[in-house]
């Protein structure tokens, strides 16, 4: 029984979770009590996630590298990247800058996709054209949209291209996905760090041949990959590196012109010929002129020197043709999607949290686990338990 309350109030506000298990399991149970189970279970989830980080470190440089299970992945992928939670607590812990997100609550949660892969390696490339989905003028607008950063208007004259329905994804031979495993934290990159290299040693990624960090430009992610997963191969996500040549190639010139330049920078950057695309940048930027203090975020100067500063930045992980002879993934489509998923339950206008949002994190992410994670916890719990009863106080 306990376990369905916690697996209601996880998925659910704690009202609705309490309405759905009068309707569904027949019981009676108040969203205070809903609350508290759910807390308590997600907080001594938390406390194993932590006591495996610390076995983690503990051991051995050499036995970090083995793997505790038999079946070790073809390819193991991990990527990380940012959520987005309210948290209102008397710390008043300072706010974090988040773009399109105005309020003086509003923080960042860390999440992490561990992802086993099967795939072949190949001789030459075996997608040397960039799919039609990138070169698609409606589903090109639509990515830059969905991206964090690129929500810039079309300029006029792109209209009548983007009415065209969008290109079906044509990529082809792409590592296939078999079993995620999810990690997400309030903590900050150090706390992510150590338990995403636990879950990854559990799951035995580091002894896989075949390893990927995939993550967009932020500092952060990388900050976690040269501290925890150095001897991954580091690969920028292809989305964010395409959404940034497409906003520089469109911006001050008219549709016709500009979308010619951005298909010829767009395969560049799929061929892994990103200095091609540096190059050309930095002729644009000759043009143009370096930015003023005064120009806007969205004027051309602007974003083509933020667009050669972030290829400049990168360019070491972007060998898209080397990760696709490799049978490695190169986007963070997988994160993208599961960040999505555990917003809907702790993101929204309404929803405030304090110390509950660590266990409710935790406990997110064990449901969007595939490891089965939870059902080992559940089955192991009446082992752990004292025997003593957790009184808790009112008001």
């Amino acid at each position: 029984m306990l376990a369905k309350v916690v697996y209601a109030g996880s998925h659910d506000s704690f009202p609705r979770a309490a309405q759905t298990l009068q309707a569904l399991a027949e019981v009676d149970v108040s969203a205070q009590r809903v609350r508290r189970a759910t807390i308590d279970v997600g907080a001594e989830r938390v406390a194993q996630s932590e006591t495996a980080a610390d076995a983690y470190q503990a051991l051995p440089l050499p036995s970090r590298q083995e793997s505790p299970v038999a079946q070790v992945p073809q390819v193991a992928c991990v990527q990380m990247d940012g959520g987005r939670i309210q948290i209102r607590d008397r710390q008043q812990e300072p706010a974090s800058n988040l773009e399109g997100e105005k309020g003086r609550f509003w923080r960042e949660s860390k999440v992490g996709c561990l992802l086993s892969m099967s795939s072949s390696e190949w001789t030459c490339d075996p997608c040397p054209t960039i799919p039609a989905t990138f070169v698609d003028a409606a589903r090109m607008s639509q990515i830059s949209r969905e991206i964090k950063g690129f929500s810039a208007s079309a300029p006029s004259g792109e209209q009548g291209q983007t009415e065209q329905p969008p290109a079906v994804d044509d990529r082809l031979h792409r590592p296939l996905p078999l079993v995620k495993s999810v990690v997400a934290t309030r903590g900050d990159i150090h706390v992510f760090g150590r338990r995403l290299i636990a879950a990854a040693y559990e799951r035995g990624f580091n002894a896989a041949q075949r390893k990927a960090f995939v993550a967009d430009g932020a500092a952060a992610n990388w900050t976690v990959w040269r501290k925890h997963f150095s001897h991954y191969t580091p690969i920028l996500d292809f989305t964010h590196a395409i959404c940034y040549v497409y906003a520089a190639a469109r911006v001050g010139r008219n549709a016709a012109e500009g979308w010619q330049d951005y298909c010829r920078w767009a395969q560049w950057t799929w061929a892994g010929q990103v200095e091609r695309v540096i190059e050309a940048l930095r002729l644009r930027q000759q043009q143009l002129g370096p930015p003023r203090q005064d120009d806007p975020p969205n004027s051309a100067a602007q974003v083509v020197a933020d667009t050669l500063r972030y290829l400049t930045n990168q360019q070491t992980r972007m060998h898209y043709d080397q990760y696709r002879r490799r049978g490695l993934p190169i986007t963070s489509s997988y994160i993208e999607s599961t960040i999505k998923q555990i917003n809907r339950r702790v993101k929204g206008s309404e929803k405030f949290w304090a110390q509950g949002a660590e266990p409710l994190l935790q406990l997110a992410a064990d449901h969007l686990s595939q490891t089965k994670q939870l059902d080992r916890f559940w089955k192991q719990r009446p082992e752990t338990l004292t025997g003593v009863r957790c009184y808790h106080t009112t008001g």
